[in-house]
């Protein structure tokens, strides 16, 4: 189901679960309908297109390459940052917003992430948290769950007799420049992710 086609009343219900999520009263919630819906102050007076003006303005969403919007809501931010992750993990082989936008829909039947009710969003994060768990990370081994991926990313590698060198720091130091990965940045360490993604995925061949 695309956004186009949405139900009006899933429209109304998300709208109301991201009034929720940001804490708007209702005397501020009025007068950003007011502001976004061409002067309406109930959403059950909103067309479909002024339902979705409403919540791109509260979701944060700007526009992909292809024109569509995309939700940039910390939800939003966490699942995509995740989806990459999966694909680092050679868990998903398309690491596009589209693809995710098609698992959001199969899973919680809505068309894309601006339009996850507030209690949904919770199991969104879950559930991809989950799923790369299943393909090794332990989310508790690190504050910083960039490390938490490279371990995972490594000791599939090392399982796997395909490590492409002696340790993690070796290999990473002349992406990063640092004699050790512990001392890399989270800049250093997404091009680390992504090195070693290329090798990971290369298991699944």
């Amino acid at each position: 189901m695309t956004a186009a086609r949405l139900p009006h009343t899933k429209l109304i219900a998300a709208v109301h679960a991201a009034k929720k999520a940001h804490g708007l009263d209702d005397d501020t919630y009025r007068a950003m309908l007011a502001t976004h819906a061409g002067g309406k102050t109930s959403s059950k007076d909103c067309s479909a297109a002024q339902l979705r003006a409403v919540l791109d303005h509260l979701n944060g969403a700007k526009k992909t390459p292809s024109g569509r919007a995309r939700a940039d809501s910390p939800v939003a931010k966490k699942a995509r940052a995740l989806w990459l992750s999966l694909y680092a993990l050679g868990g998903v082989s398309d690491p596009s917003e589209r693809a995710l936008t098609a698992w959001v829909e199969r899973q919680y039947q809505v068309s894309d992430l601006r339009f996850v009710p507030a209690a949904d969003a919770f199991a969104v994060i879950e559930g991809l948290k989950q799923w790369a768990g299943r393909k090794g990370v332990d989310w508790t081994a690190n504050k910083d769950p960039r490390r938490c991926i490279l371990a995972a990313q490594w000791s599939r590698l090392v399982a796997a007799g395909a490590a492409p060198a002696l340790d993690l720091s070796t290999f990473a130091k002349p992406i990063t420049g640092q004699a050790s990965v512990a001392f890399a940045n989270g800049a250093e360490l997404d091009k680390v992710i992504a090195a070693l993604g290329g090798l990971v995925r290369g298991l699944n061949g």
